[in-house]
């Protein structure tokens, strides 16, 4: 029974990776696993360990899930190849976008709603407010980095599409700051590969977040709710998921995941959902959907 789980974890694991791959929501590098084949060895050796110890079953999950997360990490981020034995490294293409290091976009009085799509590689991106003169402002100290901004819409509903550039893959950090105006109400979609993504929203309103990922790690913190319905989207696959809301504030959770772990505070079951106590006599409130496999979801009250 044992192995028959720890199989059919695996099964899974290649099998997400295959389908997203083949379907270009990823770009994994299958090549860069051959190195680690050992892995296979220690996960035979702990099923043999653990088959017949109490509570087997959940260490071998453990044990078998890590591995994944381990194995997908390094598939969506090696730049390395094998090629009869010879270690090479690939480049990408050529900066053809014509990214620079820093882009942004000048605020006018008036502006009450922004939209923002965020598409990013392997990166480190972090959130913070900005100044009072600039909408948006992004950049990197890394060169390895380039960033285009593209401006549409309405100029006091403006739509912005940001875009970064890896112009050479290696095993660099590759940090970018994003700066937003405070006072419009965000409507925000980050895609990005395997990420890792800190986003500081307290002091900005936030009406929609939508964030698409590979095995990326997530820190979102978030005040009171300013609308009457603020969603948190996130779809992710083998991703450490932390999101921290105000004690007081009024939350829904509903999930679409398999082999998630979860902490909920404050939190109760209703029908198929989980939310605080206060959810249904609440004004304005919090709906958050997690979609994915292999996820680590904590909700923190602070």
């Amino acid at each position: 029974m044992k192995g028959k789980v720890s199989t059919g974890i695996w099964f899974i694991f290649f099998g997400i990776i295959a389908l997203l791959h083949n379907f270009d929501v990823i770009n994994f590098n299958f090549w860069a696993l051959i190195p680690y084949w050992p892995l296979l060895i220690i996960a035979i050796g702990a099923n043999l360990i653990f088959q017949n110890r109490p509570h087997g079953i959940f260490i071998l999950s453990v044990i078998n899930i890590c591995l994944c997360i381990f194995l997908g990490y390094k598939g969506m981020t090696s730049t390395e190849r094998f090629n009869f034995g010879n270690h090479v490294t690939y480049r990408t293409a050529e900066d053809t976008l014509g990214t620079a290091p820093v882009v942004e976009a000048a605020f006018l009085p008036g502006t009450e709603r922004a939209t923002l799509e965020f598409n990013v590689g392997a990166s480190t991106i972090s959130i913070d407010s900005t100044a009072p003169r600039q909408l948006l402002k992004a950049y990197t100290k890394n060169g390895n980095v380039g960033l285009k901004l593209e401006h549409n819409g309405d100029s006091l509903h403006p739509r912005l599409e940001l875009h970064s550039a890896i112009k050479q893959q290696n095993n660099q950090q590759n940090n970018i700051q994003l700066a937003l105006h405070r006072s419009p109400l965000w409507d925000l979609t980050i895609n990005m590969g395997a990420a890792s993504f800190i986003g500081d929203f307290t002091k900005h309103s936030i009406e929609k977040i939508e964030i698409n990922a590979g095995a990326a790690s997530l820190k979102l913190t978030f005040d009171m709710p300013h609308v009457a319905e603020s969603n948190i989207e996130i779809n992710t696959a083998a991703s450490s998921c932390e999101i921290n809301i105000p004690k007081d504030a009024a939350c829904r959770l509903e999930m679409e995941s398999i082999l998630t772990s979860k902490k909920f505070e404050g939190f109760h079951k209703k029908d198929d959902v989980q939310q605080t106590d206060n959810y249904d006599t609440a004004e304005k409130k919090y709906i958050i959907k997690i979609t994915g496999a292999a996820n680590s979801l904590k909700i923190n009250r602070y």
